[in-house]
């Protein structure tokens, strides 16, 4: 019994040696490589006191961010790159008062940090490590950028939520199904997530320093917001070349590597030939058959890189409306680009196509604030139904101008086709700058111009 006894105390002793053993070796390893520490040194300017740029606010058009970071879950901030979500992270980190050791910010875009992208113990040494060379610190928030970069995140994070209750994780990113899909299933109960997109108009005022706007003023800028969209970046450039440039390079990057890079595909020149005709037709109802015989292209193939290019959130797809899931699937689709300054910086002359891109500009708008949004067709089609709850309760008719007879007859047909099919005593068209109230049919329709729907 003694000799067991005694074996069972040396076993305890390894244990706790290996134990205390493996915490050091974090410490070491990091440490050791004087790179890593050089990148985290280069991200995280509070520590040495520097002073770094976190733009112009936008946390109070984000209530979520503010709601979810007081939680203890994961926080996901998703969307598109270059959207602004890095910059919402400064914002946040800013506004934290907290010894700056406390904070950590991570930016897995760093070509160093991708290197280790297959090293199952890199993010958990780096995190032990950080953690145990600042043990006076009871709480930490952790800020890592790009995460769907490291293809051990969630593993790693659900371990340290789990086991470590001071941390704070804050994560973005830029592909969906890389991390939603993970997360649903591993981290379940553990996270919030929240979205960010290009700027709103009224944002789009504020970063071009603008207040109470005459009629002509908002016109005037609506022009600019409509033809270059709302990419932070964008706005802020002033030189109208360069905006052109930048929104080009933008879906380089969407393109490469959201889509082309982690999904491994060979056949680019497809690939772009779909997403370049797909963004020339935005708004238009199309099928995967009718794109695929259009472009030589097989119909399975073209579902599969429009899934990819909506999981980049650089395009999104709405189903006309049927209470029938199974018929919502195999009627045609609509689909829109996240930003218009990309729509007519890669595909078509501006002046010729205003109204598809107005039809875009209210989708991407509707986007914020709904998650159900169809398009109806029937005797008449109409732009875009919301659904709240089991109800359609919104139809909206979006038109450059009503001017044309035609045009306003094939418009209001559309949208009382719509109201009609769903009881609804009123409806909505947008336009360019027109104003009217219709009444028809018992029905009430309501036309407004864009700058000022865009400010309600």
């Amino acid at each position: 019994m003694l000799i067991i006894a005694i074996t069972l105390l040396n076993l305890l002793q390894i244990i706790d040696y290996n134990r205390k053993f493996y915490k050091e070796s974090a410490i070491i390893i990091f440490k050791m490589e004087i790179s890593i520490q050089n990148a985290l040194e280069r991200q995280n300017p509070w520590w040495f006191a520097k002073k770094y740029d976190s733009g112009i606010s936008r946390l109070e058009y984000y209530p979520d961010i503010v709601k979810y970071f007081k939680t203890k879950e994961i926080l996901l901030i998703l969307g598109a790159r270059r959207t602004g979500k890095s910059t919402l992270l400064y914002q946040i980190i800013k506004s934290l008062k907290v010894n700056f050791k406390a904070i950590l910010f991570i930016n897995l875009d760093e070509p160093l940090f991708q290197s280790k992208a297959n090293d199952p113990e890199f993010l958990r040494n780096l995190l032990e490590a950080y953690m145990l060379e600042n043990k006076e610190i009871k709480n930490f928030y952790i800020f890592i950028d790009e995460v769907q970069n490291y293809n051990y995140w969630v593993q790693t994070l659900k371990v340290l939520h789990d086991t470590s209750k001071n941390f704070k994780f804050i994560l973005t990113g830029s592909t969906s199904t890389l991390i939603e899909n993970k997360m649903s299933i591993k981290l379940s109960g553990r996270y919030f997530s929240t979205t960010v997109y290009p700027l709103s108009f009224n944002e789009f005022l504020t970063f071009n320093g603008l207040k109470k706007l005459k009629i002509l003023e908002k016109r005037e800028y609506l022009e600019k917001y409509l033809k270059y969209g709302a990419f932070p970046r964008v706005v802020l450039e002033i030189d109208k070349s360069i905006k052109q440039e930048v929104l080009k390079n933008y879906f380089q990057t969407i393109y490469l590597k959201d889509i082309i890079y982690p999904y491994k595909i060979r056949n680019n020149k497809d690939v772009f030939d779909l997403l370049y005709f797909i963004i020339s037709n935005t708004g238009k109802p199309f099928s995967y058959n009718s794109v695929g015989k259009v472009l030589n292209i097989d119909s399975e193939t073209i579902k599969e890189y429009l899934t990819y290019a909506q999981q980049a959130y650089l395009l999104y797809s709405i189903n006309k409306f049927d209470y029938s899931v199974k018929k919502q699937l195999v009627n045609s689709k609509k689909i829109y680009c996240i930003d218009t300054g990309l729509v007519n910086s890669l595909s078509f002359q501006f002046s010729q196509n205003k109204g598809r891109l107005l039809e875009n500009l209210v989708f991407i708008t509707l986007l914020r604030k709904y998650s159900e949004i169809y398009y109806h067709r029937d005797n008449g089609e109409c732009d875009f139904v919301i659904k709240e709850g089991l109800k359609i309760k919104q139809a909206i008719q979006v038109t450059l101008s009503l001017k044309d007879i035609d045009v306003k007859k094939r418009e209001i047909k559309g949208l009382m086709d719509a109201m009609m099919t769903y009881k609804l005593k009123e409806g909505l068209i947008i336009t360019e700058n027109e104003k009217e109230t219709i009444k028809l049919k018992n029905k009430t329709i309501y036309v407004k111009p864009m700058y000022e729907w865009l400010e309600e």
